[in-house]
């Protein structure tokens, strides 16, 4: 059966959040009966080729009667009222008392809008025509075709999609206010409440060079007239690809003078991710949900790649491989992982798979193989690809097909053995005179399990040249004249670990100050990996942050940044912890020094934030020297102002918490609320920490805030049980208000931290049909829970 279109006349009516709808659904080839996705709205009546015919609404399906197989049009008339509650499906995006509406359907709510084929293999035309009240702006996936006066409404009729998937579709109505600019004919145009378009020229430059850019890259221009960057003041996710309608939370959108270095490179390296899904994921689409990653990990590819070739002095892939491939790394080492093409049997299930799996790990390989075959045959591959699939559905053999003949190299195989097995490999190197041996197995932090291997792309410094070797067995050699010189994975392109023998860690460590910055941080990322497993001592771990520590080296620090703030939140009581975490930060500031310098480059910019607010939160006579700089905030160097907010709060105590509590109710901007919540929940006093968390939700700010605070709050050592019981008490509210996406994500980064105290009563959380409805996730946290665990147990042993 297929699609051919829907053609939708909605009267919205704004400020009843009520919609009369009526559908005509083009249908060739009919299943008897038909059988729609309808949920949370009423049927009204059910026509086919214009006769009334029978119909049953029931069970979140309406299943219609005596549908013909020739080609039939299927009208319902329907009707929809929005849920205060929600942030999903057609949904208030409230900013005080006021909101606009939007749409958020993946992965599959475009259900509860109008009845559909709420399957991405289901692609279709849609044909859009919207009534409401006049002095409303009204925004979809293509440019307003006609606009018509109808007194106290109006009537606007949108130009005909290209074929698409459902989940793709965007609506917004309300008091938008936007900004725009043209890029090789395509109108860019900015969208938000009334009062923040003033914000909108840096995204605006980014997606045009970006469009232009992927235009090029593809040789396939973007095929809409336009593009909508929307900003939406509440809203689950971080941003969505609909097609030529990105919708966006503001602070990953909107930049303007109060925005930190590191706001902007998430501006612009969220647009870009999204701009890739315009080509990638929109254009072709997986056809079911087993092959998310062909979506989000070749956008998260991208999104670096292009940046590298638009912005090579931000040196993206130092940032791609803190954010994608060494969290990716972290996940995978868990026994319960899953394969990036993990078999998806129903569509509640693709929530729990929107992870670092998914995204990081399936980018990270994607650069694996593109090292591997070269960039010009990737592109090469990838462009013939989109162009043989456009406008259709592919999976994931396909794309490997595609590059495999433009490449000559078995790259199916290679893939295969990559994206549909769980885990990575382990490459252990010992030298012996004239020869580097190679040893592969499959790592997991539980232990050795020599069930996996994988043909792993090597690639080394040996003999001072890079040399490149298929390991497609678990042993290996090469040839050396000087093993001693070794470094295996440079530059960290392959997916993998690299485990050295103790002789030539020292030769590692000797050398350190002298490697690449990627060598750097890849060598600690997996001394972190194999601490966690017990397969190195923390010693040799701490010793290679001391050595960091007296370093200027961006990748580094952020790596060794994020590891000791996770190891604070488990095991802050560690002597050997608070040690590391100290010395490292204060050597780090003596480098970087608490002024910025004209001539310093913007990542430096971005590790004196990281490494200041680790410093407020930690070191308290940091704090008390920064905090009166409270005094002038709003003069506050934007990077500096997430650490002055903090050392307020710490040195303020109870009168500063209530303070910054007042500022948060009144903040307009997200971004200035983020760094406000980091704030309130850094204190020692469990109770400010819940008041922080009960704010979130409250109303009075964006609920959409409620993912900062949970986030802060969970790596605070004194709120473990808070956080814990919070959560517990807002399970189901969450659950209700973002959907089982969202929520898996808040529980399954906390639980695993905040539950190291009291492992049995975190357990007892997320069992019986909690356990049921996030089994895939939750069965991973409760893992990463007893990793955590055993690691603070033997970092605490240290003292004794």
């Amino acid at each position: 059966m297929q699609i051919e279109s829907y053609s939708m006349d909605l009267d919205v009516d704004f400020y009843r959040a009520l919609v009369k709808g009526t559908v005509d659904i083009r249908v060739k080839g009919s299943e008897n009966p038909l059988v729609l996705n309808a949920e949370t709205m009423k049927i009204q009546s059910v026509e086919v080729n214009g006769a009334k015919t029978g119909f049953r609404a029931a069970d979140d399906v309406l299943r219609i009667s005596r549908v013909p197989k020739a080609p039939s049009v299927v009208r319902v008339r329907f009707v929809k009222q929005v849920d205060d509650n929600t942030v999903m499906g057609l949904y208030k995006s409230k900013y005080g008392k006021d909101y606009v509406l939007a749409t958020d359907f993946e992965p599959a709510r475009a259900r509860t809008f109008f009845p559909c084929k709420d399957e991405p293999a289901y692609k279709a035309v849609f044909n859009l025509a919207v009534t409401t009240q006049t002095g409303l702006s009204v925004i979809s996936n293509t440019q307003v075709a006609t606009k018509e006066g109808m007194g106290k409404k109006t009537r606007f009729t949108f130009e005909p999609t290209p074929r698409m998937s459902t989940y793709l579709l965007f609506l917004g109505v309300g008091p938008y206010e936007e900004r725009k600019r043209k890029s090789d004919g395509v109108d860019i145009i900015v969208a938000s409440r009334p009062g923040l378009s003033t914000g909108a020229e840096y995204v605006l430059g980014v997606a045009s060079e970006v469009l232009r850019g992927y235009g090029r890259y593809f040789g396939i221009r973007y095929p809409l007239r336009k593009l909508h960057l929307v900003a939406l003041p509440e809203y689950r996710a971080g941003a969505m690809e609909n097609w030529g309608a990105i919708t966006y939370r503001e602070r990953l959108v909107l930049a303007d003078s109060s925005s930190s270095t590191t706001d902007l490179r998430a501006v612009a390296h969220v647009t870009a991710h999204e701009i890739a899904h315009q080509w990638f994921g929109d254009l072709v689409t997986m056809k079911w949900w087993d092959d998310l990653w062909l979506n989000e990990s070749f956008a998260s590819f991208m999104d670096n790649m292009m940046l590298e070739k638009l912005h090579p002095e931000w040196e993206n892939w130092r940032d791609f491989l803190r954010t994608s491939t060494f969290p990716a790394l972290s996940a995978d080492a868990l026994a319960g992982t899953h394969p990036i093409q993990v078999k998806v049997r129903s569509v509640e299930e693709v929530e729990g798979i929107f992870d670092n799996i998914s995204y990081g790990k399936g980018a990270s390989v994607l650069r694996m193989i593109e090292s591997y075959v070269g960039e010009d045959k990737f592109r090469q591959g990838v462009s013939a690809y989109l162009k043989k699939f456009g406008y259709s559905n592919a999976e994931g053999e396909d794309l490997w097909e595609s590059l495999q003949r433009a490449s000559g190299r078995p790259i199916s195989r290679l893939a295969q053995a990559w994206t549909t097995k769980p885990g990575f490999p382990v490459v252990r190197a010992t030298c012996s005179k004239g020869e580097v041996r190679f040893t592969q197995e499959r790592f997991t932090y539980r232990g050795r399990d020599a069930k996996g291997f994988w043909p792993v792309p090597l690639t080394m410094i040996n003999d001072g040249k890079l040399q490149k070797l298929l390991l497609e067995r678990r042993v290996g050699s090469v040839k050396s004249k000087s093993p001693a010189g070794l470094l295996v994975n440079p530059g960290r392109t392959g997916f993998y670990s690299v485990l050295y023998d103790s002789e030539m860690y020292d030769r590692i460590a000797a050398d350190f100050a002298g490697l690449h910055s990627h060598d750097r941080a890849g060598i600690v990322n997996d001394l972190y990996l194999f601490m966690k497993a017990g397969r190195v001592d923390p010693a040799l771990y701490f010793r290679f942050v001391r050595k960091a520590g007296h370093l200027a080296d961006a990748l580094t620090t952020q790596t060794i940044v994020d590891q000791l703030v996770e190891l604070r939140a488990i095991a802050d009581e560690a002597k050997i912890v608070r040690r590391g975490y100290s010395d490292f930060y204060e050597g780090q500031l003596r480098i970087l020094g608490l002024q910025a310098r004209s001539d310093e480059d913007e990542s430096v910019s971005e590790v004196r934030e990281a490494v200041t607010i680790m410093l407020a939160r930690t070191e308290a006579g940091f704090a008390g020297k920064l905090a009166p700089r409270f005094e002038h905030y709003e003069s506050v160097e934007p990077n500096l102002k997430s650490a002055v907010a903090i050392s307020y709060a710490v040195s303020a105590g109870a009168s500063g918490f209530e303070a910054l509590f007042d500022m948060a109710k009144r903040e307009t901007k997200e971004t200035e609320r983020v760094r406000i919540f980091r704030a309130l929940t850094v204190s020692t006093d469990s109770s400010l920490v819940e008041r922080a968390l009960d704010l979130s939700v409250s109303g009075r700010v964006s609920r959409s805030d409620v993912a900062y605070a949970v986030g802060s709050a969970s790596v605070n050592p004194h709120a473990r049980s808070v956080v814990l019981k919070w959560l517990r008490g807002h399970y189901d509210y969450l659950r209700e208000s973002f959907g089982m996406g969202f929520l898996l994500g808040q529980v399954d980064s906390a639980t695993a931290r905040c539950g190291v105290e009291d492992e049995r009563e975190a357990r007892r959380f997320l069992s019986g049909e909690r356990y049921k409805e996030g089994e895939m996730t939750f069965r991973r946290t409760l893992e990463r829970l007893e990793v955590n665990s055993a690691l603070r147990k033997k970092l605490l042993s240290l003292d004794s």
